[in-house]
């Protein structure tokens, strides 16, 4: 008999914990990120330029300021988000003088999967794009800007897609 009190109880105790700990957890928060030459790291850019605001079941933002939090757009059921850049890097490495790098504007980036072109997406003026997908494997970009990426539902997926290196002798 004690051996099925003990048993329920356990029950009863994990059941609990995942609701005790979602209620914890803060909602409706946007989390910033930029591009610093190489990645995608914590924050929104110090020196005014272009940032990702993220939040969770949301199409993520393209910002310049944090003045006002971004217009949530939910994302559709069973969906995820690819977001990056397409960048040509013009320091670091061997090249020196720190993170510098140059976007790339207004390129057509292919999506595809399961090796049939999905769609296209084309970055901005600043070579940022966001692409909405159902939950999958996707090849995104041809040739040198080329990532594989997995689209999980809710889930942004923040992709730096390198389309070269300025070579400085």
């Amino acid at each position: 008999m004690t051996k099925i009190l003990n048993m329920l109880l356990a029950l009863l105790v994990c059941s609990a914990l995942p609701l005790s700990a979602a209620g914890t957890r803060p909602t409706g928060v946007w989390s910033y990120y930029h591009f610093d030459g190489s990645a995608f790291v914590t924050g929104p850019a110090a020196d005014g330029s272009p940032f990702v605001a993220i939040r969770e079941k949301a199409r993520p933002v393209i910002l310049t300021t944090q003045a006002a939090p971004p217009e949530q757009t939910t994302l559709p059921d069973g969906a995820g988000v690819i977001a990056g850049i397409c960048y040509q890097q013009g320091g670091g490495g061997k090249l020196g003088g720190g993170s510098r790098y140059r976007p790339y504007p207004r390129v057509p980036l292919q999506i595809s999967s399961g090796g049939r072109q999905f769609v296209t997406v084309q970055t901005d003026d600043q070579g940022y794009f966001v692409a909405v997908l159902p939950a999958g494997l996707y090849s995104i970009g041809s040739g040198p800007l080329t990532a594989t990426i997995t689209v999980e539902p809710g889930i942004t997926r923040l992709v730096p897609l390198r389309g070269g290196k300025r070579m400085v002798d």
